[in-house]
């Protein structure tokens, strides 16, 4: 069983000043020493070769949201996690603009490497989760704790901690560093004995970065310098570590992300035509060259609804008489954004068909537009698809409500109003709309 190993903040220099002089100055916190990947570990590569040449992006999921997270080997996609300490309840952060500031400072900590940091879970694909919020089984003079996963080579899917809230007294500078730390813990990097890079041990303030340059390491209190092979390979020694240049071999330097997603509706076909009461699905094929974060439903215009996963259908049930016009977007986790084709389709009374076209979908009638089905100026029958009564005839109760019929009524003749209540009544998804990614 994993076993967090955390230290107290490194021993300062006679000259410097003491524990107790940096804690009064909010100063001298320990960020905890990772935890070394038990031997038993799944492993991506069983030789912990790195991935090198930046062949593979990296996607950084910083979690304000807090979850519950299982024990077992590290995935993020599960929450599932290896250091038992965190097996449990992990709460959220909090809102505020702290949040937001503290996830731009992350951005710009990992600005200069191929690696995407989002607030969002991605929906696919893997994903390096720092879970952020104040439970702290360590206590509170412990900033973070993540497992060494020497290489990247083990799993691309850790979770790492930082415990920082939005009440807390630590600017969102000093909580970025600690999130980036414990991210980079899961990539192999280890504790290095300078202030100004965010691999220091100890809480140094300032806005630290990833420095190019050969700092000798600190080494793990119980086992020593663990990831000996990337320091070697960048710096000729294991004993040293270029925090930078390990980073840029395992993921390349920073590529922008300006390719839009494709985005198509494949069903209904545009021209489909149904009978009042059908249901059917609006399906949606999507993809990325990264991860497609988002799919948003359009109605005659109006924003619907939103799928955050696959697959992107959404239900239509028990659709009212009138024309409707489909789109969707597509945004990836940068925040590129695509629309798709436009497909508009139309619904008539139960047994009548346009003219020599076939009903798409649903129960079909005889076609032969009997007396039973409405006339360009008669808005008060009924349909015969059992739905709710309503004074405006075959529609349900509230559908066109907004809209007032004057002589001015940009409708079609003989077309109901189609008022955006109805869809939400008939379509089957929630209505909240996501917040879009930063790029």
């Amino acid at each position: 069983m994993l076993c967090a190993v955390l230290a107290a903040a490194p021993a300062q220099a006679s000259e410097g000043p003491t524990q107790q002089e940096l804690e009064a100055q909010g100063l001298g916190q320990s960020r905890g020493n990772p935890v070394p990947m038990p031997a038993d570990a799944p492993r991506l590569n069983a030789d912990n070769n790195p991935v090198t040449g930046g062949s593979y992006s990296g996607v950084v999921f910083v979690n304000f949201d807090g979850a519950t997270l299982t024990g077992g080997s590290d995935d993020s996609r599960d929450n599932r996690t290896g250091l038992s300490q965190l097996v449990g309840p992990f709460a959220a952060y909090g809102e505020g603009a702290k949040r937001e500031a503290t996830l731009q400072a992350v951005r710009e900590d990992w600005a200069a490497y191929n690696i995407l940091i989002v607030d969002e879970r991605p929906s696919g694909g893997d994903y390096t989760m720092n879970m952020t919020g104040p439970t702290n089984p360590y206590g509170g003079t412990i900033l973070g704790v993540a497992p060494l996963d020497c290489d990247d080579a083990s799993t691309h899917n850790n979770i790492t901690y930082a415990f920082h809230s939005v009440n807390d007294s630590y600017s969102a500078s000093t909580q970025a560093t600690t999130v980036s730390q414990e991210v980079a813990h899961s990539y192999g990097l280890e504790h290095v004995n300078n202030g100004s890079d965010i691999m220091n041990p100890s809480n140094a303030g300032g806005d630290p970065s990833f420095l190019d340059q050969c700092i000798p390491i600190v080494p793990h209190p119980e086992f020593g310098i663990l990831c000996t092979g990337q320091h070697i390979a960048s710096c000729g020694s294991e004993s040293q570590q270029n925090s930078h240049a390990e980073l840029l071999t395992l993921f390349g330097p920073a590529i922008a992300d300006d390719t839009s997603p494709q985005v198509e509706i494949v069903s209904p076909s545009d021209g489909a035509n149904y009978q009042a009461g059908d249901s059917f699905s609006i399906d949606i094929e999507a993809s990325d060259d990264g991860s497609v974060a988002e799919v948003e439903l359009f109605v005659d215009g109006v924003a619907e609804g939103t799928r955050t996963s696959a697959p992107w259908s959404f239900d239509v049930d028990g659709i009212p008489l009138g024309e409707y016009e489909f789109y969707v977007s597509a945004i990836d986790l940068a925040g590129n954004e695509s629309m798709s084709n436009v497909v508009t389709i139309s619904v008539t009374a139960t047994g009548e068909a346009p003219e020599g076209e076939d009903t798409d979908g649903g129960e079909t009638g005889d076609g032969s537009g009997g007396s039973d089905g409405p006339s360009d100026d008669d808005d008060t029958n009924a349909d015969d698809s059992g739905g709710d009564e309503s004074t405006d005839g075959a529609l349900p109760p509230g559908f066109g409500g907004a809209v007032e019929e004057t002589d001015g009524c940009a409708c079609n003749a003989g077309r109901p109003p189609t008022g955006m209540a109805a869809m939400l009544l008939l379509l089957g998804f929630a209505t909240t709309r996501q917040r879009r990614r930063a790029a």
